[in-house]
């Protein structure tokens, strides 16, 4: 009986003990992960390989681990990578950047025709006219001001 009541009060404790663990949450981070996490977020999202790189010369350089690396570029054979290649450095890259719309107006100039600003804008010249109802292909002067987008 005395086995049994010591056995309950351990379990008890233990239980205690896991449920205040589990509810205070993880450990705050150490200064020195802190400072891994601050050097990290700065590297560039790709790396260039050099001649004579590695994945141990390349970890040493960024602060990733060779096994970092390896996770981030799983279909590259670490023993294969050569000059010009280029690796992940993180697991997520960024999408990136959508190119500028352009200007929204165009002065037209002498000789300049619906079809010449289209192949010049890279915009068509259907689509340019729609955008122009007033304008018609045989009144556009020199010094009009055509949308070339809304």
């Amino acid at each position: 009986m005395y086995l049994a009541t010591v056995g309950l009060v351990v379990l008890l404790l233990a239980i205690v003990v896991v449920a205040a663990t589990t509810l205070t949450g993880p450990e705050p981070a150490t200064s020195a992960e802190k400072a891994r996490a601050a050097k990290l977020s700065k590297l560039p999202v790709y790396w260039k390989v050099h001649t004579g790189d590695t994945y141990v010369s390349i970890a040493r350089k960024t602060g990733l681990t060779v096994e970092e690396l390896e996770t981030f570029n799983p279909r590259v054979n670490p023993g294969a990578i050569r000059p010009g290649q280029r690796l992940k450095l993180r697991l997520k890259v960024p999408k990136a950047k959508p190119k500028p719309l352009g200007p929204r107006l165009h002065t037209v100039r002498t000789g300049e025709t619906y079809a010449s600003i289209a192949r010049k804008t890279g915009h068509s010249a259907t689509r340019l006219q729609q955008l122009n109802p007033k304008r018609s292909a045989k009144t556009l002067q020199p010094g009009d001001r055509i949308r070339l987008r809304r």
